[in-house]
C-alpha cells in the first residue's frame, strides 16, 4: 500500500473515532442503562424466576436509592464503582470484584467512580415471578 493511501486512511478512521455524531450519542445515552441477557422460569420454585442483567453506568453516574425484591449476586465486569446498602459499609469495588444483595435490602449507593470510562455490572438475580428488578425508594427520585 502507498504512503499517501496509509496516511489518508489513518486520517479517515481518526476523524471517525473523534466526529461530533459519536459524542453526540454518547451523550444521549441514559446514566445508568439495564439489559437483560438471560431470563427463564426457577427450576424448584413455580413463583420466582431466574434473571441475567447487564448494568451499564456511564462515566460518573449514580442509580438512585431503591430496593430488589429479590436476591442479587453482582460482579463488577468492568471499571470500579462505589457500592453500599443501608446500614453496610460504603464499599469501592473493582473489576473482578464481587457483592451480593439479600431480597429486600436497601441499595443506597451505585456510583461509577471514573469521570471518563463507563462501569460494567452483571448481576444475578433470584426474582418473584413478574416483579420489577427494582424499585426506587421512596423520596430518592425515579429509578
Amino acid at each position: 500500500m502507498k504512503p499517501t493511501l496509509i496516511i489518508a486512511a489513518i486520517i479517515a478512521a481518526l476523524n471517525l473515532m473523534t466526529s461530533p455524531a459519536a459524542t453526540a450519542a454518547d451523550k444521549e445515552k441514559e446514566p445508568v442503562e439495564i439489559k437483560e441477557i438471560f431470563k427463564r422460569a426457577h427450576p424448584e420454585l413455580s413463583d420466582k424466576e431466574v434473571l441475567v442483567k447487564r448494568i451499564e453506568l456511564q462515566p460518573g453516574a449514580s442509580a438512585p436509592p431503591h430496593v430488589h425484591p429479590g436476591m442479587v449476586i453482582g460482579y463488577v465486569e468492568r471499571g470500579s464503582i462505589e457500592f453500599q446498602l443501608k446500614d453496610g459499609p460504603l464499599l469501592k469495588l473493582k473489576t473482578g470484584d464481587t457483592f451480593f444483595e439479600p431480597p429486600g435490602a436497601h441499595h443506597m449507593v451505585a456510583k461509577n467512580l471514573d469521570p471518563a470510562n463507563v462501569a460494567v455490572i452483571i448481576a444475578f438475580v433470584e426474582n418473584p415471578k413478574g416483579a420489577p428488578l427494582s424499585t426506587p425508594l421512596e423520596g430518592h427520585g425515579k429509578h
